[in-house]
């Protein structure tokens, strides 16, 4: 149960440090927002990879007893 919690935490940090790296990106560089195609991406492919990142973090961590 402990590494299903932890999984469930880091999928959830991990799409929420996604999106504010995503977001922060914006005031560090200029990134075109052309027809919302950043926040599409940022949306459909970042939150969920740092999502999925985050569970196999949190899941492992779990694991090993931390």
């Amino acid at each position: 149960m402990r590494v299903l919690g932890r999984a469930l935490a880091g999928f959830v940090l991990g799409a929420l440090v996604a999106l504010g790296i995503a977001v922060g990106l914006t005031y560090v560089m200029p990134v075109s927002q052309a027809e919302g195609a950043y926040a599409m991406s940022v949306a459909f492919f970042w939150m969920p990879a740092g999502a999925v990142l985050g569970a196999i973090l949190g899941a492992t961590s779990a694991k090993r007893g931390a």
